[in-house]
């Protein structure tokens, strides 16, 4: 009889499932179900926690469906998860709201008052990470100010997959790579930092237990093995963040060797012995799933989201005919793309639709599209959007590189990465050889698997990821577009610098009542 590893990676638009078989290192059977995100506001975004479950439940059915797997082979959990969110649960484990996730920026405020009562470079230096709306801490702070009936009963704050397993196990816990990126986490000594949390008056006490990423948290509950189909008792473990597993999933385990997330958000991260502590603050730290490892990221607020906007905002008449004629739409687009020269006839694309986090830190930014002109076509905004996001990327790496870290070829994976254009864009931007893995979009949920194998000991160590990678196409970077966008690259710094006023009239005009 086969045996496998479930994992599920609770993401930004649903959950992705994949049984991982492991007697032939591979993917047996993968599926995907999906959930709302909720904008009541413009810098809002929130998440019905009881989605998650259903979306879990109904993907840990179909993988047994499909790959006519016992729940007897199924020998455990593992999880993976977006981070930086907010969920308070009562003593009894009901959700007291909505998640408030990654993306949201409502709790500018109070990464005001942290940034007044710790400080920017003390905050830095204790975490790994800068102030900013989107970490937990400021969300905490948020709902203790705005919403204290939800912040007093509140027993836990928990991530998206610490609520799964919850309701799987009935035990309250996190991993040490989610807690690293909730801004209450010091990086250096590897727990919750509680003088901190006592300075801003935030109750220790309504935080769970971070564990490694490899820890069995719990066995699944009987009554809850009846309602998703796998077995009472079968281990539960608890998995890293989106990012850690990430890393894991595209062959990222030793030091010096570098992935690009391409998804929703976008993210470029390295493979460290210790944190780096960027002078300029641009990059941040999180644990990786490996606990002697630390996983140094710069990480952008909406890298695909902004090719989702354009698709579903400008791009109608591409989503129309792709509806007609069965294809995907960003094929289309790509098609439509491919048909201008790279710079995009000097169009420049700030991405910034949801303010950013690396590596400018400012959620008042707003996308910008520069440089239109009456001779320009949809299809030159198309390649805009794939540019700028590339640029913004670029800044990223090289303040990784600027640390020290030589980097060499850059692993692909998350949506984006079956996007060909895309890839060489980047590989271009970057000057780096640009590799996409056999699995692009399942490397999260591969990297969770690996963690729940070396749990339950079929694994030895992370090390088993780099023979588990397979390695399909690999962009090599043009010298003479290489050259060009190193030009367009600066430029497009420059115009980020000059509109930073401006962003910040616009956020004071758009707060009169």
């Amino acid at each position: 009889m086969a045996s496998y590893i479930m994992s599920h990676d609770l993401g930004t638009t649903g959950d992705k499932a994949v049984l991982f078989d492991l007697e032939k290192n591979s993917i047996a059977a993968s599926s995907f179900a999906s959930y709302q995100t909720f904008h009541i506001k413009p810098t809002w975004a929130e998440q019905d926690p009881n989605d998650w479950f259903n979306s879990f439940k109904n993907g840990t059915r179909e993988l047994l469906k499909v790959s006519k797997a016992c729940p007897e082979s199924v020998l455990a959990l593992s999880f993976s998860g977006q981070m930086l969110g907010c969920l308070g649960l009562s003593k009894t484990g009901k959700p007291l709201m909505k998640s408030i996730i990654w993306m949201d920026q409502r709790s500018v405020r109070q990464a005001l008052k942290i940034r007044e009562k710790i400080g920017e470079r003390k905050f830095y230096k204790t975490t790994g990470n800068r102030i900013s709306p989107t970490y937990t801490i400021s969300k905490i702070l948020w709902l203790k100010s705005e919403r204290p009936s939800i912040y007093q009963n509140a027993y836990k704050f928990l991530q998206a997959k610490d609520y799964i397993i919850f309701r799987l196990t009935g035990n309250y816990c996190t991993d040490y790579s989610d807690a690293s990126l909730s801004g209450m986490f010091d990086i250096r000594k590897c727990k919750w930092a509680y003088p901190m949390l006592d300075e801003l008056d935030i109750d220790k006490e309504k935080l769970p237990e971070a564990n490694a990423s490899t820890k069995i948290v719990g066995e699944l509950r009987g009554d809850v093995s009846d309602e998703i189909g796998l077995r009472s008792g079968t281990p539960v473990v608890v998995g890293g963040g989106d990012g850690p597993c990430a890393a894991v999933g595209a062959g990222v385990v030793r030091p010096g060797s570098a992935y690009n997330y391409l998804g929703a958000s976008s993210w470029i991260a390295v493979c460290s012995e210790s944190p780096i502590l960027d002078p300029k603050m641009r990059i941040f730290n999180q644990w990786h799933l490996d606990p002697s490892m630390v996983s140094p990221t710069g990480t952008m607020q909406t890298a695909g989201n902004s090719y989702r906007w354009l698709r579903d905002e400008i791009c109608t008449m591409e989503k129309e005919r792709a509806a007609k004629i069965g294809m995907d739409p960003y094929s289309i687009m790509d098609s439509e793309a491919m048909k201008v020269k790279p710079g995009s006839e000097n169009i420049i694309f700030l991405p910034y639709l949801m303010g950013e986090r690396s590596p400018w830190w400012n959620p008042k930014a707003r996308g910008v599209f520069f440089g239109l002109a009456l001779g320009h076509a949809r299809r030159n905004l198309v390649r805009a959007v794939l540019e700028g996001v590339g640029y913004n990327l670029k800044t990223i790496l090289d303040a990784l590189q600027e640390s020290g870290k030589k980097i060499g070829r850059i692993v692909s994976i998350g949506g984006g990465a079956r996007s060909k254009l895309w890839r060489q864009v980047l590989a271009d931007i970057f000057g780096k050889r640009v590799a996409v893995p056999m699995y692009p979009e399942e490397a999260t949920s591969v990297g969770a698997a690996i963690a729940g194998a070396i749990g339950i000991g079929f694994f030895k160590d992370f090390l088993v990821a780099e023979k588990i990678l397979e390695i399909v196409e690999e962009a090599i970077p043009n010298a003479k577009n290489h050259r060009m966008y190193l030009k367009y690259h600066r430029f497009f710094e420059r115009l980020y610098e000059g509109l930073v006023p401006f962003f910040e009239e616009l956020a004071s005009i758009e707060s009169i009542p």
